[in-house]
């Protein structure tokens, strides 16, 4: 895939940002971000470079894609050494991921990866019924439409972006509905991964990878406590 992003692929941080770690005896403090099960430091340039992945104000006001170039145009990462070096790194360990909303790769990364609602949902107003607010308490923090709101709170169902698009579809489908952006699943995805930066910028959700713990000894448990029931 070019890094330039000449073929509209947009650049997306993966992760759950838990905050800076203080260690006794350490030196410093690193930034924790969790993909999956595995946590990871970073230095506060490589946290610059992954904030920045979330996208900007403009940039979202304007309608701009959020590509390479953009984070390493970013204010608070212009002026960084090895910001490419970063970025192929966090390519590499799957901290970023570069998409194409119209394009089969784009269903590659859905069924792989999964959002995480980290707000409330404050449902829709009575002036303008099809506009959605996502925050905390009284505190609306960002506004979405109706198709973008009922993905994202249905995603924390679902092991992977695809089945909650797939799910959508169902769902609007079993209903009667006729609407072909409703009814398909890649229209739904593409449309989703439009407002993707929106949604990550104000911190609305995080992007995870599809996984699942596994407890050790877990399958003997449970065949114990089957033959206690027995």
């Amino acid at each position: 895939m070019p890094p330039d992003g000449s073929d509209g692929s947009l650049l997306l941080p993966v992760g759950h940002y838990v905050g800076i770690q203080y260690r006794i005896g350490a030196a410093g403090a690193p930034r924790q971000v969790r993909r999956g099960a595995t946590f990871h430091d970073l230095t506060e340039e490589q946290f610059a470079v992954w904030a920045a992945a979330h996208g900007s104000a403009d940039a979202i006001e304007n309608d701009v894609p959020w590509q390479r170039q953009s984070v390493e145009r970013h204010p608070s990462v212009a002026g960084l050494d090895g910001a490419s070096e970063i970025i192929e790194g966090f390519l590499a360990e799957g901290l970023l991921v570069e998409v194409t909303p119209s394009h089969d790769q784009a269903i590659v990364f859905a069924r792989s990866h999964r959002v995480m609602p980290l707000m409330l949902g404050l449902g829709n107003r009575a002036d303008e019924p099809d506009v959605f607010g996502i925050g905390f308490l009284t505190q609306p923090v960002i506004e979405v439409s109706h198709p973008i709101y009922d993905l994202w709170q249905w995603s924390a169902m679902d092991d992977s972006l695809w089945a909650t698009c797939e799910n959508a579809a169902d769902v609007a489908r079993r209903a009667g509905s006729t609407d072909r952006e409703s009814l398909e699943p890649v229209r739904l995805l593409t449309g989703f991964l439009g407002s993707l930066h929106a949604i990550l910028l104000a911190n609305a959700a995080c992007l995870d990878i599809d996984f699942r713990l596994t407890w050790p000894g877990r399958a003997a448990m449970e065949r114990a406590a089957a033959g206690d029931n027995g």
